[in-house]
């Protein structure tokens, strides 16, 4: 009799952050086998007048490299816009990791 194997399982998950300045919409995808982020990736918008998603800023791509540091990429915006960003990816960040204690 044969033998049969899973050498790789992908757990692809949606999201969505919201403060009072941003919200992103975006996906992470883990290694289901051993429970570990792989990437993280978002599109950015300005939280309108009606606490809604307004204008598009930009986006951003988050892999993770070796040793486990996430690298990122982000599309061409603002410095005020990139401040905003990297605000969010620091709270979406403690979510897709695991180590944000809030319930």
């Amino acid at each position: 009799m044969g033998t049969f194997n899973i050498t790789n399982s992908e757990l692809n998950n949606s999201y969505q952050y919201k403060d009072t300045s941003i919200i992103v919409t975006g996906s992470y995808n883990k290694d289901a086998i051993r429970d570990t982020l792989t990437s993280v990736s978002g599109s950015c918008y300005r939280v309108n007048a009606q606490g809604e998603q307004g204008d598009y800023i930009g986006n951003f791509n988050g892999y993770v490299r070796e040793g486990g540091e996430i690298r990122y990429s982000l599309s061409e915006m603002s410095r005020k816009d990139s401040n905003l960003v990297w605000d969010a990816i620091d709270e979406i960040e403690q979510n897709v990791l695991g180590t944000n204690n809030e319930e």
